[in-house]
């Protein structure tokens, strides 16, 4: 099993004795939208996992924290990140569906929530992550937010190409997916997938690099997907 899905089996069982539904998202997930399983050895390794629960006030965050601490979480005062953990070893960043609860969150958040679905690590544990649609509008939002323009470099970007690498339902899943998430990543990808700055990226970040695939296999599945013919 692949070091990022070590660290969410630990911190899953500890996060069980929350006893409140938490779903896992970013990069340390990646790996569970491959088609092959085997494919999750390739991955990037990631510096922290990060959980989201749902929240509606200041006040729930602070008797989140409590339990947190109470069940072995420890605050990481350090990094300066206000919902930022350490357990066993771990960066966990737990944070809420709603930004009004600290400050910052993310918009596909609450929906991902919602719509969060069920994977299995191993035959003993499962654990609820992003679906597919939902996955990729969040981590497009991010690397709007946090990546500056700069495909090659970010890592927001990176498992992105990841998914449309290696998700080979990735098409199948986008055009099934509600209207409001599908019409947004249409509306965002197909004004900059033909760029040269969004090609560079993704031979950047393709298996095999500038000599892997072809970044055209990409954006044909894109085109799939919001089907542009």
């Amino acid at each position: 099993m692949h070091e990022n899905l070590t660290r969410i089996k630990a911190v899953s069982k500890v996060l069980d004795g929350l006893k409140q539904e938490y779903v896992f998202v970013g990069g340390a997930t990646v790996s569970l939208y491959a088609t092959d399983p085997e494919l999750a050895e390739e991955v990037r390794p990631t510096d922290d996992v990060d959980v989201i629960v749902e929240l509606a006030s200041y006040g729930g965050y602070a008797e989140i924290d409590e339990k947190l601490r109470a069940l072995g979480f420890a605050n990481d005062v350090e990094s300066g990140v206000i919902c930022r953990y350490r357990l066993q070893g771990i960066v966990v960043d737990v944070m809420p569906t709603e930004p009004k609860v600290i400050g910052f969150s993310n918009i596909w958040y609450p929906d991902g929530f919602a719509n969060a679905v069920t994977k299995a690590l191993d035959d003993e544990t499962s654990v609820r992550i992003f679906s597919m649609p939902y996955f990729v509008a969040s981590k497009w939002e991010a690397f709007k937010g946090r990546g500056k323009g700069d495909y090659r470099t970010s890592k927001d970007f990176e498992d992105l190409v990841y998914v449309w690498e290696n998700a080979d339902d990735f098409a199948e899943q986008i055009i099934a997916a509600p209207a409001d998430v599908k019409d947004y990543l249409k509306n965002e990808l197909s004004t900059i997938m033909n760029s040269d700055d969004f090609s560079e990226g993704l031979y950047a970040h393709l298996s095999g690099g500038y000599g892997g695939k072809d970044a055209n296999y990409i954006l044909i599945k894109l085109q799939q997907a919001f089907e542009i013919y």
